[in-house]
């Protein structure tokens, strides 16, 4: 995929330079194509996906409890004030002996130490604490996938809002161009002097009265592109023209409403994310109740310390019998009883814990039962856009065979202008809103997609 990803932007690039030198080239793009592009460009999926690789750093660091600890120091200590003890005669036999003073620290000691610590036991404090973080990766993988179907639904919306606007923009310009065949006819009976030049005027009004609407449908369709420009990513409009290759029909199908409302509890994005907030909590509580409970770990430590002259109180870095090492082993176990108190921290936040489960537990009910209706909803809405789409097809296949006939009736001079125009503002109306029922129904899909959490059917 991430290949189809670079050859498409590849692509686009070089159809832009080669615009730049013989001018504007057209880019065509379907709708798989330009939903590869959006993917690609989207600055929120990025964001998102750094944030998965955030995610994952946790883990790595929780992880890290499991295994030993590595500690070093290094200290060096000033003693401004050194008592010399005093020199002392002692009598042995008849033979006095003198030992003279000396110093009992150092002036400027040094002690290097390494310690190792290895937990035995921590009573699921780092287990928890792992399986946290990981519902934190999970978080953040859901939010990259709701990123990218989100996308992709908006980019489809916005693509087949584009397809309406153009196919309106044809309907309205096919419109002005029956107006336009009118008036021709008017003036080739005016010039056979069937009808007065009133008849000619009205009809050139009519034509006149109409190019606004075109304009504004034009418009729509530039509006509609800047729509999906802006979710591809392309910023402004350069020495290109885009255009999106598609067309706007129905894809009806079948639904089982059970096993929507089953996909939607299984995909949506607010009940995972509630799931998600109902786990994190477990393991908080997990966490907070393991802090009540004992701490059993092992530790080796090896230190040296630099040594001095007792008689000169010299300090010795240097040389034979300078520094003087210690090893030691022990199992420490680190208990903090203020945890068994009815009003410790560790109880406030175990019961925290349990409030926010049951809380997410309840919006996650709430939401259920909101999506199952919102889901009923729309399998009756596109029942209802399914039935708009029969009805308004019938009425384009009739409203085309009354203007046939009225315009050869016209021509013939059979019926005024008035009735021909009724037959053009009646197949206009019938066009347009065959492609509104059209878009309705395609619309009541992408509206079902977001409630199903997918991002096709």
């Amino acid at each position: 995929m991430r290949k189809g990803f670079v050859l498409i932007s590849f692509g686009f690039l070089f159809f832009a330079m080669v615009g730049s030198v013989y001018g504007a080239e057209k880019i065509r793009l379907t709708l798989d194509e330009a939903i590869a592009l959006g993917l690609q460009n989207s600055i929120s999926l990025k964001v998102k996906m750094l944030a998965l690789q955030s995610a994952k750093a946790d883990v790595q660091a929780a992880r890290a409890s499991y295994y030993p600890g590595i500690n070093g120091s290094l200290t060096w200590i000033h003693i401004f004030d050194r008592d010399k003890t005093p020199s002392t005669t002692l009598d042995f036999a008849g033979t006095p002996i003198t030992i003279p003073g000396s110093y009992m620290v150092a002036s400027d000691p040094v002690t290097v130490s390494a310690e190792l610590t290895q937990s035995f036991y921590t009573f699921g404090r780092i287990k928890n604490a792992l399986m946290m973080a990981q519902e934190g990766v999970r978080a953040a993988e859901i939010d990259v996938e709701e990123e990218k179907r989100s996308l992709t639904v908006r980019i489809k919306r916005a693509f087949y809002g584009y397809i309406l606007a153009r196919e309106v923009m044809k309907v309205q310009e096919d419109n002005l161009g029956r107006k336009e065949d009118a008036l021709s006819i008017a003036r080739k009976r005016y010039a056979a002097g069937l009808i007065p030049d009133f008849e000619v005027l009205s009809a050139e009004v009519a034509v006149e009265s109409f190019k606004p609407a075109v304009i504004s449908a034009r418009n729509e369709v530039r509006f509609a592109m800047l729509a999906v420009m802006d979710l591809l990513g392309i910023e402004g409009e350069g020495d290109y023209e885009l255009e999106l290759v598609g067309s706007l029909e129905p894809e009806y199908h079948l639904f089982e409403k059970e096993k929507l409302i089953q996909d939607a509890y299984k995909n949506n994005y607010e009940l995972r994310q509630y799931q998600t907030a109902i786990n994190l909590s477990g393991y908080q509580k997990a966490v907070a109740a393991g802090e009540k409970k004992p701490l059993i770990a092992g530790f080796a430590n090896y230190s040296l310390q630099s040594g001095f002259d007792p008689e000169t109180g010299k300090n010795l870095y240097w040389g034979k019998d300078s520094w003087d090492g210690d090893f030691s082993v022990g199992v420490r176990v680190q208990m903090q009883f203020s945890s068994l108190l009815p009003f410790s921290r560790e109880n406030a936040q175990v019961a925290k814990a349990e409030l926010g489960i049951e809380s997410q537990k309840e919006r996650l009910r709430s939401a259920q039962s909101r999506i199952r209706l919102g889901i009923e909803n729309l399998l009756l809405k596109l029942e209802a856009e399914k039935a708009k789409i029969a009805s308004s097809l019938k009425s384009v296949e009739l409203a085309t065979k009354l203007y046939n006939s009225a315009r050869e009736r016209y021509a013939h001079g059979l019926i005024p202008r008035s009735e021909l125009e009724d037959t053009q503002t009646s197949l206009n109306s019938a066009q347009v809103g065959y492609l509104t029922a059209v878009y309705g129904y395609q619309s009541a899909l992408f509206d079902l997609a977001d409630m199903v959490g997918v991002d096709h059917f």
